[in-house]
């Protein structure tokens, strides 16, 4: 049976859009902060007024996309996957989503299956950031590399080192790195977690199993909230047969 994810269709994609655009706009509005430096504002009046102006016009564009992507993309996004995880758990229609083959576990009790739901999603998610953080460990290491050799140049300008700043400690470079990190962190103690309660064969009529399910649902999602990381679909699919068939192997050691 082929895989149907329309949430991903229908609002993860609009979200890597939007993050895309902001990507783009963010090392525009970058290189225009630092080029505006390099201008001699005596010697170029118009050139300078053209790249100072499109520097606000973009520098705004910027921050309202940033706006619209953590209130309204990212919300709605995670939203409608929560909506479809619950109604795919416990057999209801809280959207009009639909997945097939999105979620792999065989439990028919609802709170199990959930459960079962949040330690697969786990799995995926701590395993594509780890990949993820590849090459965002190097890019920030690099970017930060660069600015102490800045720095340690005396000739270098006050101004560029203020603006070189401001790039490094933005929400794409240091803060992003963070972030990334803390996801990966949270959803290994999740997903360590929830092997331990299926491991330990608790009954899900339990109200302690049921009560560490919960828990631990809603320890996740404030994690991917909190976070706000759009894992990469790049690394997703190249990785994905892999992780399946070790999700698999996993899930019927566990007997889930």
């Amino acid at each position: 049976m082929p895989k149907v994810d329309t949430v991903g269709d229908n609002f993860y994609k609009p979200l890597e859009l939007a993050e895309t655009i902001g990507g783009w706009l963010f090392w525009i509005v970058s290189v225009l902060s630092i080029g505006t430096l390099f201008v001699n504002k005596s010697a170029y009046p118009e050139l300078s007024n053209n790249l100072q102006i499109a520097f606000l016009v973009l520098a705004l564009l910027y921050f309202v996309q940033g706006q619209a992507q953590k209130l309204y993309f990212f919300p709605r996004a995670e939203d409608n996957r929560r909506q479809e995880l619950l109604s795919n758990s416990y057999q209801v229609s809280l959207t009009g989503e639909e997945t097939v083959g999105y979620y792999n576990n065989d439990q028919t009790n609802p709170l199990k299956r959930l459960a079962a739901s949040i330690m697969e999603s786990t799995f995926f998610t701590r395993e594509i950031a780890r990949k993820m953080l590849i090459g965002q460990r190097a890019t920030t290491l690099g970017y930060v590399v660069i600015y102490l050799i800045a720095i340690s140049v005396r000739s270098t300008n006050l101004e560029l080192l203020t603006v070189a700043a401001q790039v490094l400690f933005s929400e794409d470079i240091i803060s992003r790195w963070l972030r990334m990190e803390w996801l990966r962190l949270r959803s290994e103690q999740v997903y360590q977690n929830l092997h331990r309660l299926f491991s330990g064969k608790q009954s899900f009529s339990r109200v302690e199993a049921q009560s560490q399910a919960i828990d631990l649902f809603s320890f996740y999602e404030t994690t991917k909230a909190t976070a706000a990381i759009l894992l990469s679909s790049r690394i997703f699919h190249k990785h994905n047969a892999r992780l399946t068939q070790e999700w698999n192997q996993t899930r019927t050691r566990l007997g889930i």
